[in-house]
């Protein structure tokens, strides 16, 4: 079983936790950018396994799969109105940015 979310994929390490601490075989990926950018999480599981039995019963429960994420995401302080934005890390070269600085600096003239 395949699911698109809308959940944002800077989230995949609380979900692998909720994933493994109701021991649940779910595949994490990262589905394609959207035209902000932004991508979200792609999850996938086998069908007709426990997994899939187990899904099903805490859908029923909490009125769908991606809503009980949500409101997992929400308990761990996430704000409902970042769940589709969400975070992404950024790796960032630190030398490249003090570069891109001290070019700023001279150019509004606090270089000396």
């Amino acid at each position: 079983m395949i699911i698109h979310t809308h959940i944002s994929y800077g989230y995949v390490t609380l979900l692998d936790t909720f994933f493994k601490a109701n021991d649940l075989t779910v595949t994490c990926t990262e589905d394609a950018p959207d035209i902000h950018n932004r991508t979200h999480t792609v999850l996938q599981y086998e069908d007709n396994s426990d997994t899939a039995y187990s899904i099903t019963l805490m859908s029923y429960r909490h009125l769908g799969f991606e809503n009980m994420l949500c409101d997992y995401l929400i308990r761990c302080g996430v704000h409902p109105s970042k769940i589709s934005i969400g975070k992404i890390e950024i790796k960032r070269d630190m030398a490249e940015l003090d570069r891109q600085w001290e070019e700023h600096r001279k150019l509004i003239g606090l270089a000396r």
